[in-house]
């Protein structure tokens, strides 16, 4: 009895109408998702990360409760070393708002995401963590705080905890984030696009 085994190699197909099945579902379900959300105007509990640094800019952005600390997020390159300004808002409003994020493909070239609303963006519980935020900033009856941080050994989370800012409101004009993390509550995109654009 002969219990030697043989490596046998069989080459692989792709069969082409599963596949255009399966992307024709996905593209269906995307479509369908986009449209409930169009009719609507509204989604709730929005969180976007685990996808690399993208970018929030805005013509103006008006918010209200809001809180700014210290924190750790993840990359698309790293897990929780980050340092990171988060951002807590109870509720805002953003004029000109564009989400964007750059795809870079392992074959050379790639494109840009681009999420844009055509009037005022309305959200109720933002939370976003930035790695750079720039505009021109008012704030109203502002404070800011160091706390103490006792045994943290960890210099990074110790950096991120030790210092805090608090604000009734917070006006931002000419905004743009760099962001690796945006969770909304609820928001409202009226007139919302999604394009593509090549890097090329």
């Amino acid at each position: 009895m002969n219990l030697a085994t043989e490596t046998v190699i069989v080459g692989g197909q792709t069969v082409r109408k599963k596949l255009v099945y399966a992307l024709l579902g996905g593209f269906l379900f995307l479509g369908s998702l986009l449209a409930i959300f169009g009719i609507t105007g509204v989604a709730y509990a929005m969180p976007l990360s685990g996808v690399g640094e993208f970018t929030v800019k805005f013509d103006k952005m008006v918010g209200h409760n809001f809180k700014l600390y210290g924190g750790l997020a993840d990359s698309a390159k790293s897990k929780g070393n980050n340092p990171v300004a988060v951002n807590d808002i109870e509720s805002a409003t953003i004029d000109g708002l564009e989400i964007s994020k750059e795809v870079k493909l392992p074959t050379g070239g790639g494109f840009k995401v681009v999420i844009s609303a055509a009037s005022t963006v309305e959200i109720k519980g933002l939370l976003q963590k930035a790695t750079l935020i720039t505009g021109d900033a008012e704030f109203s009856d502002m404070t800011m705080q160091e706390n103490y941080v006792g045994d943290i050994e960890n210099p990074l989370e110790k950096v991120a905890k030790e210092f805090t800012q608090n604000a009734n409101t917070i006006t931002i004009k000419n905004g743009d984030l760099k962001t690796l993390y945006l969770f909304q509550q609820q928001v409202s995109l009226p007139g919302m696009k999604v394009s593509f654009e090549s890097l090329n």
